[in-house]
């Protein structure tokens, strides 16, 4: 029972996550978008996919939708070394498409997808179906800060800090992806009769 348990919440944990095909489809067309608008196109960054799917896992958790659900977005961007960083959360559209159109459509939305200096990209979306959206999409968006950049804007002694918007945050150290997913097995296991 136990290990049935534990396989039936590590097969939910890991459909949580983006698969690598829909993660590349999307970040594809948010480049190509990027690119009709004279900008650079982003690639994939692991650290910013750990943060999107940290936000898109605990709102589908909780079953809220909010920028904040997982901690504030400046101490959860802190450990990327991101600088200038963004987010876009979205919940109950069926697909990235459909998400994306709305980011597009939105104002402030539209300026993260279109964030002049960014190169880096994570993207995730978690399913909750005991939830009223049923689906958590986050999408966090930056420009990867060079180590010396990083020393220059913190001082030699102060260690990396990361400027999200006019804001300066401490550095705060990212759950790797085996706390990640305990995490998600954990509040998963909760749901269970």
């Amino acid at each position: 029972m136990k290990l049935t348990c534990f396989l039936l919440s590590f097969v939910l944990a890991m459909m949580t996550a983006v698969s690598s095909a829909g993660a590349e489809d999307i970040i594809a067309l948010i480049s190509q978008y990027r690119r009709e608008h004279g900008l650079p196109a982003v690639k994939m960054d692991a650290k910013l996919t750990a943060v999107a799917t940290r936000q898109a896992q605990a709102m589908a958790t909780s079953g809220i939708m909010d920028h904040d659900v997982a901690g504030s977005f400046a101490s959860r961007i802190a450990g990327a070394n991101m600088t200038p960083a963004a987010e876009n959360i979205a919940a109950g559209t069926k697909t990235w498409a459909d998400t994306l159109r709305i980011w597009k459509e939105s104002a402030g939305h539209n300026a993260n997808l279109l964030l002049r200096d960014a190169d880096s990209i994570g993207v995730a979306v978690a399913r909750n179906e005991n939830t009223r959206y049923k689906v958590y999409w986050a999408m966090v968006i930056g420009r990867k800060e060079s180590k010396r950049r990083t020393e220059m804007a913190a001082g030699p002694d102060a260690g990396p800090r990361v400027k999200v918007r006019a804001t300066q945050t401490r550095e705060m150290e990212e759950p790797s992806v085996g706390e990640l997913l305990t995490s998600a097995i954990t509040r998963l296991r909760s749901l269970l009769p």
